[in-house]
C-alpha cells in the first residue's frame, strides 16, 4: 500500500498511528463547542479503531515469528537503533493505550452525572497527556517503519 517492505497490515496501523492525534484534534474541538456527546462518541471509536489495529498487527508480527524478524530486514547498521527505538515505541504506546482505556472507562461512568464537572480538570489533564502520547507514537511509528521497512 505504500510502496515499502511492509504488508496491509503494518500499513494500516502505521496510518492509523499518523491520523490517530489529527483525530483527537478534533474530538477535542467539540468539547469546546459544547458538543460533549461528539467528543464522547468520536474518542471511544478512535480508541476502538486504535486497540483493533494494535491487535491486528501484534497477531501479524506473532504469526511471523515476531519483532525480530520485522526488525532483521533492516540494514545491520541500523539494528541496534532500531530495536531501542522500537522499545521507546512500544513503551509509550502501552502506557498511552493503558491511560487512554481507564480514562474512557472512567469518564463513561461519570459521563451523565458529572462531566462536565467536578472531574473535568483531572479528564483535560490526563486527556492531553494522552494526546501528547499519540503524537510520541505517530512519530515513534513512522521512524520504526522507516527503520523496518523502508532503510
Amino acid at each position: 500500500m505504500l510502496g515499502s517492505r511492509a504488508d496491509l497490515v503494518v500499513d494500516l496501523t502505521l496510518v492509523t498511528n499518523v491520523l490517530a492525534p489529527i483525530a483527537a484534534l478534533v474530538s477535542f474541538r467539540f468539547v469546546r463547542r459544547r458538543r460533549h456527546d461528539v467528543h464522547r462518541k468520536l474518542q471511544l471509536a478512535l480508541l476502538s479503531i486504535c486497540v483493533l489495529a494494535v491487535v491486528a498487527l501484534e497477531t501479524r508480527i506473532r504469526l511471523a515469528g515476531g519483532s525480530g524478524v520485522f526488525l532483521g530486514q533492516c540494514p545491520p547498521a541500523w539494528a541496534k537503533a532500531s530495536r531501542v527505538f522500537l522499545g521507546g515505541h512500544i513503551t509509550v504506546a502501552v502506557l498511552t493505550y493503558v491511560t487512554w482505556a481507564v480514562l474512557a472507562v472512567r469518564s463513561s461512568r461519570r459521563y451523565a452525572t458529572s462531566l462536565p464537572g467536578a472531574f473535568s480538570r483531572a479528564h483535560r489533564r490526563t486527556g492531553w497527556a494522552i494526546f501528547a502520547g499519540l503524537c510520541f507514537n505517530a512519530l515513534s511509528a513512522i521512524g520504526t517503519y522507516l527503520l523496518a521497512f523502508v532503510a
